[in-house]
């Protein structure tokens, strides 16, 4: 028993040691903040849903003792709102990192760098940014090789779907528009990882050449029409609601004689996948692919 107690200690020392010597590290997050890191972060504030995914793939899920009210992860703290964040709220939970995302969320480095909170910001605009953040995050909590196994995975599916859809000839590729149906329509373009998603799969976003901050877009439903896309992809947010947003798009005046509603290729993505940079875009990459091939 004794000399089990002694491995046991041993252990731990090499574990502590390894740590010890790994921090402090220093990296640039999505936002240009140069953000150091002094010891291993055992207390995670989620404030971004988006690194959620990163970090439940990485295994580090009991490391998470925050997430917002937006979070679809619900074994940790609700903290509220994405903006502003509740400061005392993250205060009383003694975090040692918190995780943001960009946009409108940006100006909460700021407030949580003043009350002394380590904080880093991931916000990723294509696959290669999914796999940067990917070892970002897999770095920041302390094992690197955990995000270049994850990043491995990833890169493999994608570049089986890649290879395949390059086949398809450019003049045989179907035209395709993501948004739903108002009278203002957000849709991605250039710059985008959805505009990315969409070309990797076989497919030619029909706003691919327009650019929008942070690849994003608004379109009117005449420019919809105009274009006259071969295939509509239409975002859900609520659990089986699949059905409901195809049927919102078919059914809205203008774009009843849409060759892509007349001929039935509108197909519903989940919106929440779809507006996250994670490790879920493969999926949807997948997704993308099968669709395309149904045209």
């Amino acid at each position: 028993m004794r000399k089990l107690a002694l491995i046991s200690l041993l252990v731990i020392l090499a574990v502590t040691f390894v740590f010890a010597s790994y921090y402090p590290i220093t990296l640039v997050d999505d936002a240009g903040n140069v953000v150091t890191i002094t010891s291993t972060p055992m207390r995670v504030i989620d404030a971004a849903p988006s690194v959620t995914d990163f970090l439940l793939q990485l295994g580090y899920a009991n490391r998470i003792v925050g997430v917002t009210q937006y979070d679809s992860y619900t074994k940790a703290e609700n903290i509220g709102l994405l903006y502003p964040l509740d400061l005392e709220k993250i205060l009383s939970l003694k975090p040692d990192i918190v995780f943001l995302f960009g946009g409108f969320q940006l100006p909460q480095y700021e407030r949580l760098k003043k009350i002394g909170i380590t904080a880093f910001v991931l916000n990723a605009n294509s696959l290669n940014g999914v796999y940067r953040d990917v070892m970002d995050v897999a770095t920041i909590m302390g094992d690197p090789q955990k995000g270049v196994t994850l990043v491995n995975k990833l890169k493999d599916i994608e570049s089986k779907i890649e290879n395949s859809a390059y086949k398809i000839p450019l003049d045989q590729r179907p035209t395709v528009f993501y948004g739903s149906p108002s009278k203002e329509i957000w849709t991605a373009g250039m710059g985008s990882y959805l505009n990315e998603l969409i070309s990797l799969a076989g497919g030619v976003n029909i706003t691919g050449n327009y650019a929008g901050p942070n690849g994003w877009l608004p379109v009117s439903p005449e420019f919809v029409v105009s274009k006259n896309p071969d295939i509509i992809l239409v975002p859900y947010f609520a659990p089986g609601g699949e059905e409901a947003a195809i049927k919102q798009f078919e059914t809205y005046p203008p774009f009843a004689n849409l060759k892509a509603v007349k001929e039935g290729h509108v197909y519903a993505i989940n919106g929440n996948i779809a507006s996250q940079p994670n490790t879920q875009l493969i999926n949807l990459l997948q997704q993308l692919y099968d669709i395309f091939q149904k045209w």
